[in-house]
């Protein structure tokens, strides 16, 4: 089976469009109008674009995790022989001079590849699976 072809468009015209009328993302594919009603923008006019769905800068913390130790601490690692020290801020942690949103980026950045934060720094450890059943023997 053949992937998609990339249309160019964003999930929020997506959306948006899917909210005005049926139809209305086949137009976009197909290149037809941008605007929710079927009308083509006014000649030198452009488009509205949509507001990120998302806020880039939300003012509200987030609430603290209580797997954290307390903002000052220092996590440290020891990674193919590579020693990670990582501080705890109010809000994310500082690892090699940069100021990170989650331990399992620098996880991520450390190891090349996608780690559980928590797991990776020894905050946390996974569940002990149950033994298994010995089976009858015939």
């Amino acid at each position: 089976m053949q992937a998609p072809a990339d249309d160019g468009l964003s999930r929020a015209e997506i959306e948006k469009a899917n909210a005005a009328r049926p139809g209305a993302v086949a137009d976009l594919i197909r290149g037809g109008s941008k605007s929710p009603k079927g009308k083509a923008p006014a000649k030198g006019k452009t488009p509205k674009t949509p507001a990120p769905t998302t806020p880039t800068n939300d003012a509200t913390p987030r609430p603290r995790d209580p797997r954290l130790p307390r903002p000052g601490t220092i996590l440290t690692r020891e990674f193919q022989g590579k020693k990670i020290q990582v501080e705890v801020l109010d809000a994310g942690f500082r690892y090699d001079g940069d100021v990170w949103r989650s331990l399992s980026a620098i996880a991520r950045k450390v190891s090349g590849t996608s780690w559980n934060g928590y797991l990776f720094f020894n905050l946390l450890t996974r569940a002990k699976k149950a033994a298994a059943t010995p089976t009858e023997m015939k």
